[in-house]
């Protein structure tokens, strides 16, 4: 009788640790089910707040709207390279190509007149030319709600077969538009004039 106590004691205890052991691993369990839910949330609550920033050239993916002035400004400075930094017709090709696919359908006709005109020079003269920014001379101005004038004084040098042609200060002034992104502007900043001209005093536009 002694015996089947003890054997009875022992099954008892045995089934406790056994319940209590399983209650811990369920709020284990649930634990860790709610902290894995609470730091999606806070991944996705983070992500909605964080600003999207475009840096055109990159992959190409889909980006929110409301680009900040920094965005615009970056941009403005990337498609200033493209039209102004080039070597040979075949770089110069591949650039304007670019700076196309940025141009609204107002402006697109006018720059490639200019380009054809461009072109004639750089591949009778095997041409490259460079234009070297003053940062500190750089002006971005919203001229309207999504508009925006953006200027930036320099260098512009033109060789001619790897022989420097011409040296002159210049301006190069852009004016953008916000727009909607597309499959060929995948950032949705347009271009929307393009103009180098010498610095002759004229300081650029704020």
């Amino acid at each position: 009788m002694a015996d089947f106590l003890r054997l009875e004691a022992s099954i008892r205890r045995s089934t406790q640790l056994a319940a209590a052991v399983c209650a811990v691993l369920i709020m284990i369990t649930f634990g860790s089910l709610a902290f894995t839910v609470y730091t999606v949330w806070s991944a996705r609550q983070a992500a909605t707040r964080l600003p999207v920033l475009v840096v055109p050239g990159a992959i190409a993916g889909v980006y929110s709207p409301g680009l900040t002035e920094e965005n615009v400004r970056g941009a403005a400075r990337y498609l200033a390279g493209l039209g102004t930094s080039f070597s040979g017709v075949h770089g110069m090709d591949l650039r304007f190509d670019e700076l196309e696919s940025f141009a609204s359908p107002e402006f697109l006709p006018r720059l490639q007149a200019a380009r054809m005109a461009l072109r004639r020079d750089v591949e009778t003269q095997n041409q490259a030319r460079v234009f070297y920014g003053a940062p500190t001379s750089e002006r971005l101005g919203q001229i309207a709600p999504g508009r925006f004038e953006y200027a930036i004084r320099g260098q512009r040098v033109v060789y001619a077969s790897g022989l420097t042609m011409d040296s002159r200060g210049a301006v190069v002034s852009l004016r953008l538009a916000l727009g909607t992104p597309s499959d060929r502007n995948r950032v949705g900043i347009l271009l929307d004039g393009f103009e180098v001209s010498d610095t002759s005093g004229v300081a650029p536009k704020d």
